[in-house]
């Protein structure tokens, strides 16, 4: 694990201003007319463009996933478990139980007929009995003997995710197989078995296909499990042409050797999933597989504060990951052609917020609107028809199939809720290029598990997938966490 003292290099920060600056006058150009406007409607057109069959090769390997029969296991010792899924936890007391639940109810089994798997939960410095829970819950359902806990405490430790999976080294897992998943994620029954079948088809790393719980009817919780259908069906066809597609934090899946080859956990990466993308694809030229026949659910962002926090965030690491591995995987032999040109171009797709804040900009200087509302106009327009696309065959909350009013409805909401992206990138781009210090992190708010809306919780309500073709259920439970969520973490700031 790497740690994260080191200052942000003086090259990055220039980039940074670099870009924002550049966007932005190239923007205000654009708002004056002439060939610079030109160019950018040219180069919002070539994205447009481009999206098509990216979505066409999602949908095509959601249905061609593989259906193969799980192999009698010889690489690793009969004794050990398949895989080991590691949970880093940070006051985490209200939700735990529920994963250990699910975990407990996994339908792949080994030898002895109890689940094929050893959880590994890293306790960041809890203070709200996350461990005692997730050990009770474990002696519960039979698994005490398959959870280790690994215990982070100092005032000094580095924040992050990265940091915390850093004390669970691949070299510590048993398992030949490591699955990454958060505090609050829920899984069906046969969730590590559609994970086994993967593996044993030679895929080294995947993502599985993450869902937002359907117990929030807010506009805010609604527009985040559109996100993520639109953004599991561009990755997905990213992954079946031959693109750069990248993992998801919640649900990452990666063979424990190429995890040890490609150095670990590193603690000073903002968004440790794309650094681990790129990683990986340096080091071994392997890319992130987006499967469909494995969910992953879990709560969404409740807060504009929270979910603008969040937003940034990845921004920040995914520009990050740009400057730091961009060079390697543009040199890399072990990548091909239209790998690197993919790469390349979800880099670029950077510059669309400032020139669009340019734009607008200028556009209000000059008194011309014209140009920033036609660019604008063009960013929502491909969000809607990017939502309504992915929402082909889904469900709506009561379980009916998604109507085409309601995928143009539900559309509309997606292409409003993108904007935010527009003043994330350049808000990320700023404090890469101007904050210092240590990096801190917020603390996500969990609901209690029994508020989750599962089956046989708060009154057998049920879970429906907002955009899933087939209503999924996720067997639970009794849930033991009853204790009260404690002080929350501080705002994010990022390493000097």
């Amino acid at each position: 694990m790497t740690d994260d003292s080191r200052p942000t290099p003086a090259s990055w920060r220039i980039a940074a201003v670099s870009v924002l600056a550049g966007g932005v006058l190239l923007g205000d150009r654009a708002a004056g007319g002439g060939r610079t406007r030109l160019a950018v409607i040219g180069m919002c057109g070539v994205v447009a463009a481009a999206v098509a069959p990216i979505l066409w090769a999602g949908r095509r390997a959601a249905r061609e996933s593989p259906r193969v029969t799980l192999a009698a296991r010889s690489t690793i010792p009969a004794e050990a478990p398949r895989f080991s899924v590691i949970v880093a936890a940070r006051d985490e007391a209200t939700v735990i139980g529920g994963l250990v639940a699910d975990l407990a109810g996994q339908d792949l089994l080994d030898a002895s007929g109890r689940p094929d798997l050893e959880m590994v939960l890293v306790d960041d410095r809890s203070i709200d009995g996350t461990t005692d829970v997730a050990l009770e819950a474990a002696k519960v359902h039979g698994i005490a003997d398959r959870v280790v806990v690994l215990r982070r405490d100092g005032l000094e430790l580095a924040d992050g995710k990265g940091a915390a999976l850093g004390a669970a080294p691949p070299e510590r897992c048993r398992g030949d197989t490591i699955v990454v998943l958060d505090a609050d994620a829920r899984l069906g029954p046969g969730f590590l078995g559609a994970l086994a079948r993967h593996r044993e088809a030679g895929v080294r790393a995947m993502t599985a296909r993450r869902r937002t719980f359907d117990d929030d009817p807010s506009w805010l919780a609604g527009a985040q499990a559109d996100e993520q259908a639109v953004d599991g069906a561009i990755q997905a066809g990213r992954w079946a042409l031959g693109g750069m597609s990248e993992f998801r934090g919640n649900g990452t899946v990666i063979e424990r050797q190429l995890l040890i080859e490609a150095g670990g956990w590193r603690a000073n990466a903002l968004t440790e999933d794309l650094d681990l993308s790129s990683r990986i694809a340096l080091t071994a030229g392997v890319r992130v597989a987006w499967i469909a026949d494995a969910e992953v659910w879990e709560q969404p962002v409740r807060s504009a504060i929270g979910l603008w926090r969040q937003r940034v965030r990845w921004a920040e690491g995914s520009i990050r990951r740009y400057l730091e591995h961009g060079p390697g995987v543009l040199r890399s032999d072990a990548l091909t052609s239209f790998a690197r040109v993919d790469f390349v171009a979800y880099a670029v797709q950077l510059l669309s917020p400032p020139i669009m804040v340019g734009a607008l900009l200028g556009s209000i200087r000059r008194r011309q609107p014209a140009v920033a509302a036609a660019l604008l106009a063009t960013y929502v327009s491909a969000s809607g028809a990017l939502t309504f696309q992915a929402l082909e065959g889904g469900r709506d909350r009561d379980g009916r199939a998604l109507t085409r009013r309601r995928r143009v409805e539900r559309g509309g909401r997606m292409a409003a809720f993108s904007t935010i992206w527009l003043v994330a990138v350049p808000g990320a781009l700023w404090r890469l290029a101007t904050r210092r210090g240590r990096m801190r992190w917020d603390k996500m708010e969990h609901l209690p598990a029994d508020d989750q809306g599962l089956p046989g919780r708060g009154g057998g309500r049920s879970v429906t997938a907002a955009t899933d073709p087939v209503a999924a259920q996720v067997q639970g439970k009794p849930d033991l966490a009853t204790a009260e969520p404690a002080a929350r973490g501080n705002r994010a700031s990022t390493p000097a």
